[in-house]
């Protein structure tokens, strides 16, 4: 988690974090509305649209990309952190996920992964904010890679 690009973010992070910045046109942080996922089809499969939802903080998954809900093994779709035993307040990811609506910067580091697939080595997300107004952040927009161990054929 840095200013410069570390070595621990991923390639779709990368070029999420790109797409991101040409998005803002000046502005502190784009809106949703920049977003066009006709832009970016071979981000989708792993990126993460969260809702912020305040008084009191809460984030709500708004859509999640095939790759994620692969290792998930459950729709998170409407659901929100504070109902998921893993991604409630205190845990990192929360903190991760209020840090980049509190400052309105984005944040990247490796992802903890609790799921069932052994073949997941090493998970990493881009955090990014965004807001209608470009100041407040209103959806945090997440590229998530996602390394897998290869398996090769007998």
């Amino acid at each position: 988690m840095s200013d410069d690009l570390p070595a621990s973010l991923g390639p779709r992070g990368e070029k999420g974090l790109a797409y991101w910045q040409s998005l803002r046109r000046g502005r502190r942080i784009p809106a949703r509305a920049d977003l066009d996922p006709i832009d970016i089809p071979k981000l989708l499969p792993g990126l993460i649209l969260v809702d912020v939802l305040s008084e009191p903080l809460d984030f709500r998954y708004r859509l999640v990309g095939t790759e994620i809900d692969e290792i998930s093994h459950r729709n998170f779709r409407g659901v929100r952190f504070s109902e998921i035993q893993h991604m409630r307040r205190g845990n990192n990811i929360w903190a991760q996920f209020a840090r980049v609506a509190e400052s309105a910067s984005p944040l990247w580091s490796d992802v903890p992964y609790i799921g069932g697939d052994p073949f997941v080595r090493r998970i990493r997300h881009c955090l990014l904010p965004m807001g209608a107004d470009g100041e407040t952040v209103d959806m945090v927009l997440a590229f998530v890679d996602i390394d897998r161990i290869a398996v090769v054929a007998a």
